[in-house]
């Protein structure tokens, strides 16, 4: 399985817009075969360097564990740097202490709902992505995510890909 975060989202993000100018630079210019290194040639386009992901902060939150380990396992294997929660108020807190990148929220959770926990992220700081995932998807749920400030709304079940 292989995780593809869009470039734009990066440049979204403060801090790393320079990175991603440079290494975006670096890859639209025409390299002539003899300068070229062996992956430049098989080099996706739009991946993502190893020393940028890893300092991509992400943050899943999701009361059902196989899937908040499933996404783990995978944001892990591909080079993130993640931390995983079980529990809304657990969220809530972190969310309060420490600023994530990007935050996958389970909707539908006891305590805490994906949408409280997103507008807390969005209100401690406001240029956090937010996807709010559901199994019970609808189309008021996912206005209401989208109008309080959500990046994506993702139905479950999803794959690898979808991330």
């Amino acid at each position: 399985m292989r995780l593809g975060i869009n470039v734009a989202l990066l440049h979204r993000w403060c801090g790393y817009v320079g990175t991603v100018s440079r290494w975006s630079e670096r890859m639209s210019s025409p390299a002539s075969p003899a300068t070229a290194g062996p992956d430049q040639a098989n080099r996706d386009p739009l991946s993502i360097p190893a020393d940028v992901k890893s300092s991509i902060r992400i943050l899943v939150v999701d009361d059902e564990r196989t899937l908040r380990e499933s996404c783990a396992s995978v944001l892990e294997m591909d080079g993130f740097n993640l931390t995983v929660i079980g529990r809304g108020e657990e969220a809530l807190e972190a969310v309060k202490r420490r600023k994530f990148d990007i935050m996958l929220v389970d909707l539908y959770m006891s305590q805490v709902s994906g949408i409280d926990l997103l507008r807390a992220a969005l209100q401690h700081h406001r240029d956090t992505i937010v996807v709010v995932m559901t199994g019970n998807p609808s189309v008021t749920s996912s206005i209401e995510a989208l109008r309080a400030g959500a990046w994506d709304y993702l139905p479950k079940p999803f794959s690898a890909t979808h991330l």
